[in-house]
């Protein structure tokens, strides 16, 4: 698995099944932490379920696809910030480390961030976007179908301070949660803030644990309280 994921603790707790094979587990959430992304080749390995989104807005059609709803901004495109625009990198036709030629979504306000809901009848359980500009430190969060928090995270700051279209620092960010999505959250804690290639689909299918290894898992849990209860 990528390097950058990480585990948010959402109540993950091993539930054995003793009547069939395979062990289930309570909904986890797992959060894709500021990966290096330029397109959409740099998606996660194992972040969606046959490698690629069901839905990839990348804007450069001035549309934010129908399924979802912004809180804040709007695309700007070719005559709006010319010089200042920063997109994924690939969407101008070209890896050549500029993102000033294509769409992205700005928001004037970084520190109050943009939610993206998910306004479609059946919940994505994968949901990423990409960061490509703003100051300051980016938190990334997200929320389930009754609108409870899956957690947030809140990477080293690695903003370049340039607003020249610069696309070294731009990061994809994405949570998993099979339970369903319904919103993420991005902002940075200074100046604008700019997005691009906003996507959802189905998660990749967790690797079935054999319910043996479960209890197995169970019983070493098990000695090492009691062992801690004894000392």
């Amino acid at each position: 698995m990528n390097a950058c994921r990480s585990c948010a603790a959402a109540g993950a707790i091993a539930v054995v099944s003793l009547f069939g094979g395979v062990a289930q587990a309570a909904p986890a959430t797992f959060f894709f932490n500021n990966t290096p992304y330029l397109s959409a080749g740099d998606i996660p390995a194992g972040f969606y379920a046959g490698g690629a989104p069901a839905v990839l807005s990348d804007l450069e059609n001035d549309l934010l696809d129908p399924t979802l709803s912004a809180s804040a901004g709007s695309i700007i495109g070719p005559g709006q910030f010319d010089g200042l625009r920063d997109s994924v990198d690939v969407d101008d036709g070209a890896l050549d480390g500029s993102g000033a030629a294509g769409h992205s979504w700005f928001s004037g306000d970084g520190a109050t961030g943009v939610t993206f809901t998910f306004v479609g009848a059946v919940l994505p359980t994968a949901f990423g976007i990409v960061w490509t500009d703003g100051g300051g430190a980016v938190t990334f969060s997200a929320t389930d179908g009754n609108g409870n928090s899956l957690g947030s995270i809140t990477p080293a700051a690695f903003a370049d301070g340039s607003s020249s279209g610069t696309t070294a620092e731009d990061r994809f960010f994405g949570v998993t949660f099979d339970g369903g999505i319904k919103s993420v959250f991005i902002r940075n804690s200074s100046g604008g803030i700019e997005l691009d290639h906003i996507q959802y689909g189905a998660m990749a299918a967790p690797v079935p644990v054999p319910a043996a290894g479960w209890l197995m898992l169970t019983g070493l849990v098990g000695l090492a309280a009691r062992r801690r209860r004894i000392g």
